[in-house]
């Protein structure tokens, strides 16, 4: 649905050949001007990943264990001279209880490593 409409696009998901997924890393690590948009599951972006570049995540998948959250957000944190900010999009259905509980922990895990929380709504939470 995104490629051909993004310019820099590299999807990663399981079921790839290695020989493939070798290939899309080299093809990120090749990338060096512009933006790029990596579409992942989380095994392909946790640990080993290193790109500082990376200045925005948005997750969409359920996760709570704060040791993941921390991983994914530290991938961003990677120094480089063009990146100033970032950015997490976190998604949760609130209508599925449990999504829910798990989003909340991950609001937790924000705040105590010094992230500054704006949720829909006028909502906002600020760490200390």
């Amino acid at each position: 649905m995104l490629e051909g409409k993004i310019e820099h696009l590299s999807v990663l998901y399981g079921g790839l050949r290695v020989k493939r997924r070798r290939e899309i890393m080299e093809e990120l690590r090749s990338c060096a001007t512009g933006s790029k948009v990596i579409l992942a599951t989380g095994a392909y972006i946790g640990e080993g990943f290193d790109d500082s570049r990376l200045d925005t995540l948005f997750l969409a998948m359920p996760i709570s264990f704060k040791g993941k959250v921390v991983q994914y957000v530290g991938r961003l944190h990677r120094q480089h001279k063009n990146k100033n900010d970032v950015c997490i999009y976190d998604y949760v259905d609130s209508s599925v209880p449990v999504l829910l509980r798990m989003y909340e922990k991950r609001l937790t895990t924000y705040k105590r490593i010094g992230y500054k929380v704006q949720t829909d709504g006028d909502q906002k939470y600020e760490s200390n």
